[in-house]
């Protein structure tokens, strides 16, 4: 007589898997981790050894939206949108998503660029900073540079090259120098 082994409980046991609740478990995770993911470069180096045209800028800020709009000034200069949240319990923190500057080529205002930003049609334009305001607008911050009137636009887009080739924005894709960009290229 051949006596059949048991199956195992594990064996018997019907696996069941609600793929409604597996869905929104996932769901849940993308809206509050997964969309929020980016790529960042962060080289010591060249934040070190950034060089620059300029001795030195000094930089303000304004909350993204209307509310400090006339802190912004109506002179040429760069600007950058970092994600930034002051709090009693965190530490300092930031991180740049972009940098541009105002007046390329042109009298344009910091002012008019932000602007620019709060135009809904221009920003749906341009899709990558459609997706950085549209994800980050709550700790969005808007910082600025004013230049002198004697600053070039030559010497303004060379400055915006050199510090998007230290920081290396995730946002800013065009505004580098050739070899940083090529460079940039090999990671794609």
């Amino acid at each position: 007589m051949v006596r059949r082994k048991s199956a195992s409980p594990a064996t018997n046991k019907q696996i069941r898997v609600n793929i409604t609740k597996l869905k929104n478990y996932v769901d849940a995770a993308n809206s509050e981790i997964g969309s929020f993911r980016r790529t960042f470069t962060l080289s010591p180096d060249k934040i070190i050894n950034g060089a620059s045209a300029f001795q030195s800028l000094t930089w303000d800020s304004v909350a993204y939206g209307t509310s400090e709009l006339n802190k912004v000034p109506n002179q040429r200069g760069i600007y950058a949108f970092a994600i930034r949240h002051e709090s009693s319990v965190l530490p300092p923190h930031g991180y740049i998503l972009y940098i541009g500057i105002a007046g390329r080529r042109s009298k344009r205002s910091l002012r008019a660029r932000f602007e620019d930003y709060l135009d809904e049609n221009k920003v749906i334009a341009r899709s990558n900073i459609a997706y950085m305001i549209g994800t980050w607008s709550k700790v969005l911050r808007f910082f600025f540079a004013t230049v002198d009137d004697n600053v070039t636009s030559v010497e303004l887009e060379t400055l915006e090259k050199q510090l998007n080739g230290a920081l290396m924005p995730p946002f800013s894709i065009g505004d580098l120098e050739a070899d940083v960009k090529r460079k940039q290229r090999a990671f794609r």
